[in-house]
C-alpha cells in the first residue's frame, strides 16, 4: 500500500495497458518492423569518419580535412557527426583507382 495515498491507489496517468500486453504489443511490433526490413531492402549502414579514415589507411583528421575541401563525395552531417555513404565510397574509390592506373 502507498503512504501517500490513503485509498491504498495508485494515481492514474492515462491509459493502463496490462504488462503482459504491453509484452505482446512489443513482440507484435519487432516481427513488424523485421518482416518490413526483409521486405524493403535497406540501405547499408553508414560508415563512420573512424570506418572510412581504416579503409583509406589515413588518420580521422585527414578525412575531415580531405572532406572540408570537397575531396570526399557522400559525406553526411548528423547532428555534430560525420557519416559516410558506403555505396558512394565504393564508387569513388573504384573511379580514383581506374584513374590512377590500378585496374589492369
Amino acid at each position: 500500500m502507498n503512504n501517500s495515498d490513503p485509498y491504498g491507489k495508485e494515481p492514474s496517468r492515462g491509459r493502463h495497458v496490462h504488462s503482459d500486453r504491453r509484452a505482446e504489443i512489443s513482440l507484435e511490433r519487432r516481427s513488424l518492423a523485421v518482416s518490413s526490413r526483409e521486405a524493403s531492402s535497406l540501405p547499408p549502414p553508414l560508415m563512420t569518419v573512424e570506418e572510412l579514415a581504416a579503409l583509406l589507411h589515413t588518420s580521422k583528421g585527414a578525412v575531415y580535412a580531405r572532406h572540408a575541401r570537397g575531396g570526399i563525395p557522400g559525406g553526411l552531417r548528423l547532428g555534430r557527426t560525420l557519416r559516410f555513404d558506403p555505396r558512394i565510397i565504393a564508387q569513388w574509390l573504384s573511379a580514383n583507382s581506374a584513374s590512377a592506373g590500378g585496374r589492369s
